[in-house]
């Protein structure tokens, strides 16, 4: 007995001095088999995808949690675009009676009752998602308010298969006046709908379509979780095991101020309501609405869009509200209310080109400030291999002698036309100017030809010709008298409004023409990040060339017969030019139809901002100017942050 307690106090000896060398192994071994009944337990209890009732009572499964998608707010966190509680009315194939008359007759009463298409409850039930999760809810209706939810409900009552349950739903700023902007959600576009469920959708989820929500749906979504629960065979849950919650997603803060933005949507519906249009083919004027209309508002120093106007507009809140039939009319309108004309369309930009054809003619040295060409109403150029053949190239007015001052002041045609295409006389050139491939050229450094940078999508690019395109994309040679056009912003040349606003930002702002951008930051986690300024292109021209252009534009708003002097508000000296772009066949009287523009930066002595106006079927001077006159008067008298930021 004494042996054996030797032994004993041996062995622990052994241990307490760590002096047996299989000691660390067997304490390795003791431990991987700790960490695999751990991984094991976890994958059983929450990993496996099937763990029998009899363990647990029931059947496990992992159900999707989407995120609460992000606010999207103003510059002064005035809230654009929320979530509201709203409730949906879902099928779940699993929860059907089998195949047969039972099946079809609870297919038929939903149908029924929603006022759906049979065949496209059917398609429902046996939709891909319904195949990888029976007992998933395949979306019939959205977005259906609690009124709407109880009628329903009460409905479906007793049909197999039919559930009405929350679904959290977009709340849009009510007056249409951001629509284009803050764009809009909906279901997962088919054609997309395997790629994105790869990326972490489910087949229910709401994605950006269009605008910001399309733009920043990264930010704006989130991060989803996810739900373990015990369900019945039936699908039916009973208990929930655990939960990984979902991660709110970020709020987008644009740069638009709500209250400019609103004086900007009523500036442009009045001189839409107030427009004349020349009613065809009786050529007499008339009073009557014009027909579409646009204008930005941008700060030169960073690009920030502070307002963005397009009209007609639209609703954004039918997509989530609306029916199919009011959704579809807006994308059968003629009016197109679904085009934002700030930066999807491009039109020939008239006379606003003006300002960017003098800045090439003074650093090409084709004119200095003082160069003076005589403007009698007309240019008159004879065809050099027959003198009989005779071009006029009308102006707007007679001008007589005028330097750039008094060009851009009075937006004379000939001057411009000179300046890019020369003239010649007797088959010769008397005057060299420009030539289309060095005007291209130029339009090209400022940005045209490609889009601006603009933080939305569907951007228009807009034309830059040259004698190449002509002869690639027309088939035909490049003509003196295509130059001429190209000189006053006509012809080929086409750009949208947003070009227009970041090329006027861009004289502005000496030279460096800004990218624009909608969104100002972002704010996650009380913590925000802003988007930083970029330059989307730099004017290489003097500071001396510049500032006869800006004074060229200081005129056309300051001067009694400025043509721009209809944008002025009270009280502020602006730089400004008009723009009314002929398009379309001559009538029989020989006039055109006309589109209406304006540009304009103020103050002169320090700018700030630029404006922007586009009027269909409209005049310069006569329509868009007035519409930039009200703009810029409320940006003067505007309270709150916009004041501050001035």
């Amino acid at each position: 007995m004494a042996r054996a307690h030797r032994q004993r106090r041996a062995v622990r000896m052994n241990w307490s001095a760590g002096t047996n060398p299989r000691l660390p192994l067997l304490a390795a071994v003791v431990l991987a088999i700790c960490g695999i009944l751990v991984v094991q337990v976890l994958r059983l209890q929450v990993f496996a995808p099937v763990v029998p009732a009899s363990a647990l009572g029931g059947i496990p499964r992992v159900v999707p949690v989407e995120a609460p998608r992000g606010l999207i707010t103003d510059r002064s966190g005035v809230v654009l675009a929320r979530n509201t509680p709203r409730y949906r009315a879902s099928l779940v194939p699993g929860e059907l009676p089998p195949e047969g008359e039972p099946r079809r007759a609870a297919l038929m009463r939903i149908a029924q009752s929603l006022k759906i298409a049979y065949s496209d409850l059917e398609q429902a039930a046996t939709s891909r998602i319904a195949v990888v999760d029976p007992f998933a809810p395949v979306a019939l209706r959205q977005g259906m308010t609690g009124d709407d939810a109880i009628m329903v409900r009460a409905a479906l009552a007793g049909i197999p298969g039919a559930r009405v349950e929350i679904s959290p739903s977009r709340e849009y700023e009510p007056t249409g006046a951001l629509a284009h902007v803050l764009g809009y959600v909906s279901s997962l576009p088919s054609e997309q709908a395997q790629s994105l469920v790869a990326e972490g959708y489910t087949l229910n989820s709401r994605i950006g379509i269009a605008g910001v929500e399309t733009r920043y749906e990264r930010a704006l979504r989130g991060t989803p979780g996810r739900r373990l629960v015990l369900s019945d065979p039936q699908g039916r849950e009973l208990h929930q095991l655990g939960e990984d919650p979902a991660i709110a997603g970020g709020n987008v803060v644009l740069s638009i101020d709500l209250q400019l933005q609103r004086a900007a949507e009523a500036a442009v519906a009045r001189g839409i309501k107030n427009g004349l249009s020349i009613l065809r083919p009786s050529s007499q004027p008339r009073a009557r609405p014009l027909p579409a209309g646009a204008a930005v508002v941008l700060d030169v120093r960073t690009g920030e869009v502070l307002a963005m106007v397009s009209s007609p507009s639209y609703d954004a809140n039918v997509f989530e509200r609306g029916t199919n039939e009011a959704v579809s009319a807006l994308f059968t309108d003629p009016a197109r209310p679904m085009i934002d004309r700030t930066y999807m369309e491009v039109r020939s930009p008239g006379s606003v080109f003006k300002p960017l054809v003098a800045l090439a003619g003074l650093e090409e040295g084709v004119i200095t400030p003082q160069t003076r060409i005589f403007s009698g109403g007309s240019l008159t150029v004879r065809n050099q291999y027959d003198p009989n053949i005779v071009y006029v190239f009308g102006d707007w007015a007679f001008h007589g002698n005028v330097d750039l001052n008094r060009a851009l002041s009075r937006s004379a045609d000939v001057y411009f036309y000179e300046v890019a295409g020369g003239y010649w006389e007797g088959g010769k050139e008397t005057f060299k100017g420009l030539g289309a491939d060095r005007l291209a050229a130029w339009a090209r450094l400022a940005g045209f030809g490609r889009p601006t940078g603009l933080d939305l999508p569907g951007e228009a690019s807009g034309t830059v010709p040259d004698s190449e395109w002509k002869k690639t994309v027309i088939g035909d040679e490049w003509l003196l008298g295509d130059t001429y056009t190209f000189g006053i912003g006509q012809g080929y040349l086409t750009t949208s409004l947003m070009q227009m606003a970041a090329l006027t930002a861009g004289i502005a702002n000496r030279g460096e023409v800004p990218v624009p951008h909608v969104v100002r930051g972002i704010e996650r986690g009380g913590i925000f990040t802003p988007v930083p300024t970029k330059i989307g292109a730099r004017l290489p021209v003097s500071a001396a060339h510049l500032a006869a252009v800006r004074g060229g534009m200081a005129s056309a708003a300051g001067d009694s017969d400025g043509t721009a002097a209809t944008g002025v508000p009270a009280g502020v000296k602006i730089g400004g030019k008009t723009g009314t772009a002929e398009f379309g066949l001559p009538y029989p009287d020989g006039v055109f139809d006309t589109h209406g523009w304006y540009i304009g930066y103020a103050p002169v002595e320090n700018p700030q901002i630029a404006v922007a106006v586009y009027l269909e079927y409209g005049v310069g001077q006569t329509h868009a100017g007035p519409v930039a006159k009200e703009i810029l008067d409320a940006y003067y008298n505007a309270p709150g942050a916009l004041r501050a930021a001035r």
